[in-house]
């Protein structure tokens, strides 16, 4: 297993939790702001330094494809992240005690998107969707005020029930095919007769 090949989501990890035992110990906050930019510049770095137009490159079991597609959002995440991150500096201020932990949040949310963009099995896109959505929830309600509490508990509910439905989703077709892994599900439908696929739909 090429572990290099997981250097940007390793390295955006790491630096979340820099961010965060570096806000017990600092006292100028834009500090934190430095190190986020800098983690999603070293993250963006080490995408740039495996991008190859060759054969997709597998780790982790095959959970995980290094290809051209996910390396272009990668890029995109991290973009978008930098973006939040520098629109979000007067918001985050008038949260003087957690501003590490706001700035972690973002960063977290980016590396479950970016392990979205190279998944390639059923489980591992769940794990990564619910890492992107439960910092999310939490980034939703962090100001603790009334509209910030009821717009983080709607956000929960729907989140939740979105959340089951796609587990449904997922159980029917690992029911169907009998494999959680993208290819292995196309390949299984693709053998299968025409009559077989409108038969399952009838159901």
């Amino acid at each position: 297993m090429n572990l290099e090949l997981f250097r940007p989501e390793l390295s955006l990890a790491i630096f979340a939790l820099i961010v965060i035992l570096l806000d017990l110990f600092v006292s100028r906050k834009g500090l934190l702001v430095i190190v986020s930019l800098a983690g999603l510049a070293v993250s963006a770095g080490f995408t740039m330094a495996i991008l190859t137009g060759g054969s997709p490159q597998l780790l982790f079991n095959d959970m995980l494809a290094v290809d051209g597609f996910a390396v272009f959002f990668k890029l995109l995440f991290l973009a978008i992240a930098a973006l939040v991150i520098l629109a979000s500096v007067d918001y985050a201020s008038k949260f003087a005690r957690f501003q590490g932990e706001y700035y972690a949040l973002v960063l977290l949310s980016t590396l479950g998107m970016m392990l979205m963009a190279a998944t390639t099995e059923l489980i591992s896109i769940y794990i990564a969707l619910e890492l992107t959505s439960i910092s999310l929830y939490v980034l939703v309600g962090f100001l603790k005020d009334t509209k910030s509490t009821e717009a983080s508990l709607k956000y929960l509910l729907l989140g939740a029930i979105a959340s089951a439905i796609l587990l449904y989703g997922m159980a029917l077709v690992f029911g169907f095919t009998g494999e959680t892994r993208l290819g292995e599900i196309a390949g299984v439908i693709h053998s299968l007769p025409l009559s077989a696929i409108s038969a399952s739909r009838r159901r």
